[in-house]
């Protein structure tokens, strides 16, 4: 008698035990979601800025870890001796625009052509810079100061 009395209290109690377990589950789930959401994020950022998936707060963090990329090709160091040609044959080489090198670059001979490729490898790698030198540098010293 006491359970046909009983019954529907315990299953009210039964109810409400389930439904907060499930808050629970819900509420760690988003939590869960939520963390490696912002670390993947993290580590896109930086692996659009630095090249490599490593993120500063990864050591710390549990949990199964992407495989890293391998590092860029290290460009080289820009030479001051390179640089030193370019500031006396294009003044202010830094502040031109790739469209107003290129222009330029057919009164130059050889050797600053060459240090045009070196420095523009080792600083802003503009190809439309490098490609245009190479052509310079092909067709030979005299169609580089005939142009």
């Amino acid at each position: 008698m006491n359970v046909k009395e009983d019954l529907p209290g315990l299953i009210g109690k039964g109810r409400d035990r389930v439904e907060q377990e499930i808050s629970n589950a819900r509420v760690a789930g988003e939590y869960v979601v939520g963390r490696f959401q912002r670390r993947v994020s993290a580590r896109l950022e930086n692996l659009l800025h630095t090249g490599d998936g490593a993120t500063p707060d990864a050591p710390d963090e549990p949990g199964p870890t992407a495989p890293r990329a391998a590092p860029p090709a290290a460009r080289p160091a820009p030479d001051a001796a390179d640089a030193a040609t370019l500031g006396a044959a294009l003044a202010d080489y830094d502040t031109l625009s790739a469209s107003q090198v290129v222009r330029r670059l057919e009164g130059l001979g050889p050797d600053e052509l060459r240090a045009v490729q070196r420095y523009e490898s080792a600083t802003r790698h503009r190809r439309t810079i490098l490609n245009r030198a190479s052509q310079l540098l092909e067709e030979g010293p005299a169609a580089a100061s005939s142009g």
